[in-house]
């Protein structure tokens, strides 16, 4: 399993600047149209909070997809995202 240091692990304003970058670089990223896809492709999900990629799904998913991305839901989970 590869682990991930989430921005938060170096502070609130840190973790703040980079919701912002990544809210600057989705706004202006390409976003995969799920209706467009062909039948039997995966279903691409983004982050409500910055717009990045959030979780990719089997087409045919029973699973609720992730809202936050990993990123967000540390803020989130924080209680940084409120404030």
């Amino acid at each position: 399993m590869i682990k991930i240091e989430l921005a938060t692990t170096q502070g609130r304003e840190f973790a703040l600047e980079k919701l912002e970058e990544r809210r600057k670089k989705s706004a202006i990223e390409k976003k995969t149209n799920n209706h467009a896809l062909p039948e039997g492709s995966s279903m691409y999900y983004y982050c409500v909070v910055c717009g990045c990629l959030s979780d990719v799904l089997p087409e045919l998913h029973r699973d609720t997809p992730k809202r936050l991305c990993a990123e967000c839901q540390a803020l989130q989970n924080i209680g940084w995202l409120d404030k």
